[in-house]
């Protein structure tokens, strides 16, 4: 009798995370959204968040 695989099969390429599936305007919605949040808990800091990415270099 020949076994059976019972583990569950993913559709998605090796590799890819959930940030790569992203659509581009979802990164951009995304980042605007991470912006916003860094500014609301520095407000009234003197010095405003830079917008920089986070993510590594080759983003």
């Amino acid at each position: 009798m020949a076994e059976r695989d019972t583990t569950k099969q993913r559709h998605d390429q090796p590799g890819e995370s959930a940030r790569e599936k992203q659509t581009e305007a979802e990164k951009v919605e995304h980042e605007e959204e991470e912006l916003d949040e860094a500014l609301d808990e520095t407000f009234p800091a003197s010095d405003p968040v830079s917008p920089s990415r986070i993510d590594g270099p080759n983003n």
